[in-house]
């Protein structure tokens, strides 16, 4: 069965977008994205995605940070949990979203298609409008760092 290929934690190794017309762009997180995935085998799954040049706030107390700042820590990450689910005939994992950084993905599902090749786990979005208003599919390529 392909969902015990999915459990583990899985290092990102790679994060980008493609555009319609195939060229490969940067992540909305940025050139380098740092991450972290895990599935286990009782259907729960987690993500953590961030930039890996997020600036440093201004102070340790949050109370005396600028707006802009927690505007910026708030668009370099990204993080839910919830349940998964596989449907291998159509090569998609659904997230279903318990809770997230985002406040409007809780309830929501999330459907990646999936290729798996040894260690190797890609993960890809439908095509959807990023910041910019352009469709493009969001990629993440994964590594397993642990059963």
């Amino acid at each position: 069965m392909i969902s015990q290929h999915f459990i583990g934690t899985w290092q990102l190794l790679d994060a980008c977008a493609l555009t319609e017309d195939g060229r490969r762009v940067p992540s909305p997180l940025g050139e380098k994205v740092l991450g972290q995935i895990m599935y286990d085998a009782h259907g729960n799954m987690s993500a953590q995605l961030m930039s890996a040049v997020r600036p440093r706030f201004s102070s340790r107390n949050p109370e005396e940070c600028a707006d802009a700042e927690f505007r910026e820590a708030f668009m370099s990450f990204t993080s839910y949990w919830g349940k998964y689910r596989i449907d291998e005939a159509a090569g998609t994992v659904t997230h279903t979203v318990t809770g997230a950084s985002a406040p409007s993905w809780p309830g929501s599902e999330q459907v990646r298609y999936y290729a798996l090749e040894g260690r190797t786990l890609t993960l890809k979005t439908p095509p959807i409008r990023g910041r910019d208003g352009v469709k493009q599919v969001q990629m993440l390529v994964w590594e397993r760092v642990a059963p």
